[in-house]
C-alpha cells in the first residue's frame, strides 16, 4: 500500500466517520429525549434513560451506517477533487483506476465490519437493553432465543415457543411457585391472544400440584392476568428481530417446521446478509459522484446530493422489502433488489466516467 493510498483511505475514513458521528449524535439526542416520557415508571430513572440509549447506539449506528458512508464518501472525495489534489495524483503518474483501489479495499474493511457488528454486537446490546427496559420499567424479565422465549413475572416463569406478527402467542407454558419455591402449578394453551386489555389463553391444561394430591383441569378459553401487555410483547418483539443472521435462519427454520409463516424472518435474514453490501454500494456510487461533479462545487450542494440519494435508497428499499411481503416475492429478491441495482448502477457510472 503506497502513500497515496494511505492518505486517500484516511481522507475517507475521516469524512465518514464524521459524518456518521454527527448524525448519530443527532439520533442520539432524539432517542434520549424519548427515554425520559418513561422516568418514573417503575423504577426507570435518569440513569436508565442515557444507560438504555447508550445500548440502543450500536443498533442505530448499523442503520444509518450505508448513509454516512455516502456522505462521507461523497464529501471526502469531493474535497480532494475541489483541491485539485486527485489531479496531482494523476499528474504524479496515478492512473484514475489505480485510484480506485483504496476505496474498493476501503470497501471491502467496512462491508466486513458492518457485518460483525450486526452479527456480534447488536444481539448483545439489544438483549441487554430489552431486559433492562422489561425490568425497569416493568419489574417483568425476560430472555429471548431463536426458538424459545421466557419471561419471568414475581413468581411465575413464561415459556412461549413463537410469537406472530398479530399479538399471538403459540404453545404457552405458565410455571407457578409458591414463596418456598415450590412448584404450585403448571398451565399449559394451546395460543393466546391480546384483545387490548387481558390475554386471552386458548385450549388449556392446569395441573394444580398440593401436598396430598395433583390435580387437573382443561379449560376453552380463559383470562390470564398478566402484567405482560403489548407494550412488553413489542418490546420482545424487537429483541427477536435483532437477532443474528444466524439466528433469523434457525427461527425462520423452526416457524417452517411448525407450518407457520416465516416469510418476514426470512426477509430479516437476507436483509442482514445485503446490508452489509449497501456499505460497498455507497462507497461504489460515491465515486462517480465526486469525480464527476465540478470542483467548483461547494460542500453544501455535495451534502444535498449525498442526503437525496441517502433518503432516497433508504425510502425505496423499505418500500420494495414490505411490498414483497404483501405480493408474497422471494425474500432474497425484495431484500437484495435495491442494493444489487445500486452495484449496477455504480459500476455503469464508473465505466463510463473512467
Amino acid at each position: 500500500m503506497t502513500i497515496i493510498d494511505r492518505y486517500i483511505i484516511k481522507t475517507l475514513l475521516v469524512s465518514i466517520f464524521l459524518s456518521l458521528f454527527v448524525i448519530l449524535s443527532l439520533y442520539g439526542f432524539i432517542a434520549l429525549a424519548d427515554s425520559f416520557k418513561f422516568i418514573g415508571r417503575g423504577t426507570f430513572n435518569v440513569y436508565d434513560a442515557f444507560y438504555s440509549t447508550a445500548l440502543s447506539m450500536p443498533r442505530r449506528m448499523y442503520d444509518l451506517f450505508p448513509f454516512s458512508v455516502l456522505l462521507g464518501a461523497i464529501t471526502g472525495l469531493g474535497t480532494l477533487n475541489s483541491n485539485k489534489e486527485l489531479i496531482a495524483i494523476r499528474a504524479a503518474g496515478v492512473s484514475t483506476q489505480r485510484i480506485l483501489l483504496p476505496v474498493i479495499f476501503m470497501a471491502i474493511i467496512l462491508t466486513i465490519f458492518m457485518f460483525m457488528v450486526g452479527e456480534y454486537i447488536i444481539p448483545v446490546t439489544e438483549k441487554v437493553a430489552s431486559k433492562h427496559w422489561t425490568q425497569q420499567v416493568h419489574d417483568v424479565t425476560s430472555n429471548v432465543s431463536e426458538e424459545t422465549v421466557w419471561v419471568r413475572e414475581k413468581n411465575n416463569f413464561i415459556k412461549f415457543n413463537t410469537l406472530l406478527n398479530d399479538d399471538t402467542l403459540r404453545d404457552i407454558n405458565i410455571y407457578s411457585f409458591n414463596d418456598d419455591k415450590t412448584l404450585k402449578v403448571h398451565s399449559h394453551a394451546q395460543s393466546a391472544y391480546y384483545d387490548g386489555q387481558n390475554w386471552i389463553l386458548k385450549n388449556v391444561r392446569q395441573v394444580f400440584f398440593t401436598e396430598n394430591k395433583i390435580v387437573k383441569n382443561e379449560i376453552k378459553l380463559a383470562k390470564w392476568p398478566t402484567l405482560l401487555n403489548s407494550e412488553i410483547i413489542e418490546t420482545i418483539h424487537s429483541e427477536l428481530l435483532s437477532l443474528s443472521a444466524s439466528g433469523l435462519y434457525h427461527y425462520a427454520l423452526f416457524l417452517e417446521r411448525n407450518h407457520l409463516s416465516s416469510q418476514k424472518y426470512w426477509l430479516l435474514f437476507w436483509n442482514k446478509i445485503f446490508s452489509p453490501l449497501s456499505i460497498t454500494a455507497m462507497l461504489l456510487l460515491a465515486v462517480p459522484l465526486a469525480f464527476n461533479s465540478s470542483r467548483t462545487a461547494n460542500q453544501g450542494i455535495r451534502l444535498i446530493i449525498s442526503v437525496a440519494i441517502g433518503v432516497s435508497y433508504t425510502l425505496i428499499n423499505k418500500i420494495v422489502s414490505q411490498s414483497g411481503l404483501i405480493y408474497n416475492v422471494p425474500p432474497f429478491i425484495s431484500a437484495g433488489f435495491v442494493t444489487i441495482l445500486c452495484l449496477f448502477l455504480a459500476f455503469f457510472l464508473i465505466k463510463r466516467i473512467f
